[in-house]
């Protein structure tokens, strides 16, 4: 099969640039035909954004892409800014199925992440047009480009672009479900879930020597990091921080504050699994609606249990008791009384959340399950005489792929 992908970079590297790579290799391992058509944001500029609704140069790009490589299906991942929706069209002039990966809430919201000044925000997710987003300036607080965001994407649900679409591939079920109850208009039958994969790692189910409990992430509001340190602050349980972002500064003083807090720093890919291997529980606090959670799956690999806030996604990953535990989003003190079960728990039933975990990696997120998924979505969009055989292969090579990183 002849695959094209489709993807508009960020100015700075995130997990959709990982899962998009990912799932290229592990296509071309499996002996497919795989390009990229890329875009970037890193010269955004006033040109890009005033051509959103409908991007001309990027629409010609497109069709000569396709005209090259005669695709059997494209893979769209990110068409924010420089791409735009104008691809869609041009796609669809060549009578070639696509499917789209939603990573986001952009298309539901100017936000993206339908998250605003500490809590969530879903005013988005009902009306014909996200006037409340508008007028709060939810997108880098401009009202003027929060509303020119919103305009572009009202016009192309007005127009049903995004009908043209032959399949949307969601991460979970509740970021589907929160697109099926928006206006946005979705078909349901053009609706799949596929979760984003991991490859295995070396994994040690051995007691662990040191007892700390771990974050890994982006220190920002919405990654629930006031929530874990909070929850850690005048404790004898110790905790690592890995990772960089806007709230460094309040995590370092914290870490300075409490001896029990150590902050690393940002942290290589190498760096992170050796903190799993010797880790207790990864601790994932957030208080938005992530779209995935790709760090709970790397924990999962190495067969570590996570306790996270019982919200969207995270409590379809983790089932309490099991390969975790659960807490209330936003709520230090019981996230508090999480960590202290967990580390009170007899060694016999931290070994059962451990191998529950592991069975939880093996059972729904290996490059074997997802290349069966992925092939199956293509074979539903392509004709007939296309379709091709679903066996898992992979080459010595793919064992080399970088673990992906939650952005």
């Amino acid at each position: 099969m002849r695959i094209l992908f489709i993807h508009t970079y960020y100015r700075l590297p995130g997990g959709e640039d990982a899962v998009l790579q990912n799932e290229m290799d592990l296509l071309t391992s499996l002996g497919h035909e795989v390009e990229l058509l890329a875009f970037d944001n890193k010269d955004r500029g006033l040109c890009k954004l005033l051509l959103m609704p409908f991007n001309p140069f990027s629409y010609r790009k497109t069709k000569a892409k396709v005209k090259e490589f005669q695709p059997d299906i494209v893979h769209i991942h990110n068409l924010h800014f420089a791409a735009s929706a104008s691809v869609i069209y041009a796609i669809r002039s060549a009578k070639i199925p696509m499917v789209m990966t939603i990573h986001n809430y952009r298309l539901l919201c100017p936000s993206a992440s339908l998250f605003y000044k500490g809590s969530l925000f879903l005013d988005s997710l009902a009306g014909k047009f996200p006037w409340s987003a508008v007028r709060k300036g939810v997108y880098q607080n401009s009202i003027l480009i929060t509303f020119w965001l919103a305009f572009s994407t009202y016009i192309h649900k007005k127009i049903h672009t995004y009908d043209l679409v032959d399949k949307f591939i969601f991460l979970n079920p509740h970021s589907k479900q929160l697109f099926l109850v928006s206006t946005f208009g979705v078909d349901e039958s053009k609706c799949v879930i596929k979760p984003n994969y991991l490859l295995d790692t070396k994994v040690s189910m051995r007691p662990k020597k040191d007892t700390f409990f771990l974050f890994i992430g982006r220190l920002t509001e919405e990654k629930g990091v006031y929530t874990l340190l909070k929850a850690f602050e005048d404790s004898s349980i110790w905790l690592k921080i890995a990772g960089i972002g806007p709230l460094q500064s309040v995590v370092e003083e914290y870490a300075q504050r409490n001896s029990n807090i150590e902050y690393l720093g940002q942290q290589s890919r190498e760096e992170v699994s050796c903190l799993l291997d010797d880790a207790e529980a990864l601790i994932f606090p957030s208080i938005w609606y992530e779209t995935f959670g790709m760090t709970i799956v790397e924990a999962f690999a190495k067969a570590v249990p996570v306790i996270t806030s019982y919200l969207g996604n995270m409590k379809v990953i983790v089932t309490n008791q099991v390969n975790g535990l659960l807490f209330e989003p936003g709520n230090a003190d019981e996230l508090r009384s999480r960590v202290e079960e967990f580390y009170t728990s007899p060694v016999i039933l931290k070994s059962r959340f451990r191998q529950n975990a592991r069975a939880s990696y093996e059972q729904n997120y290996t490059s074997e399950i997802n290349a069966i998924k992925l092939l199956a979505i293509y074979n539903s969009c392509v004709p007939f005489h296309h379709i091709v055989t679903m066996s898992y292969a992979p080459s010595s090579s793919q064992a080399q792929l970088p673990m992906e990183r939650q952005n």
